[in-house]
């Protein structure tokens, strides 16, 4: 996708923008926050229900890919193009991918009627990690599973407030 796609300005700045956004897990923690704003009831509680999971699959994932030392595509193949900045970090597993499910769960948790959307969302950011070139479809199906496996466990662990 990365290479053989067609990568139209028109299609390529907003994906990057979407995908940018979420670094660091800025997306969802904004995200978090809309019901706050819109003075919605326990909004720290809500928030924090969403943020703390977000911030710790993130931190782990770092983790892994400090330990895996996986590099991104175009630093390994540097011909190839890259569409938005280069993240710093490895590239396995994706934190963007792993956040977005772990968001999902949470977010569609405390907000069942977000579920499409928040599903939407996660599929489009997957899908921009790997056709902006800054991950190996590896890396994201990783990060889905590693966002699949943490976001399940947080769910059986903590309570969502009520």
């Amino acid at each position: 996708m990365a290479v053989d796609w067609p990568h139209p300005r028109w299609f390529t700045i907003p994906l990057g923008a979407l995908s940018l956004t979420a670094n660091y897990g800025i997306l969802w923690y904004v995200v978090a926050l809309l019901p706050w704003i819109a003075g919605e009831p326990r909004p720290l509680a809500n928030f924090l229900y969403v943020a703390v999971p977000v911030t710790l699959v993130e931190s782990i994932g770092f983790a892994i890919k400090h330990g895996v030392g996986r590099v991104r595509p175009p630093v390994a193949d540097p011909s190839l193009r890259q569409q938005i900045p280069l993240p710093l970090s490895k590239s396995f597993p994706s934190s963007h991918a792993s956040m977005a499910v772990v968001a999902a769960f949470t977010l569609g948790t405390l907000y069942p009627a977000a579920v499409p959307a928040l599903v939407a969302a996660t599929a489009v950011l997957c899908f921009s990690r790997v056709y902006l070139g800054v991950h190996y479809l590896g890396d994201v199906i990783g990060g889905l599973l590693f966002g699949l496996a943490f976001g399940g466990l947080w769910m059986l662990l903590v309570p969502a407030p009520v």
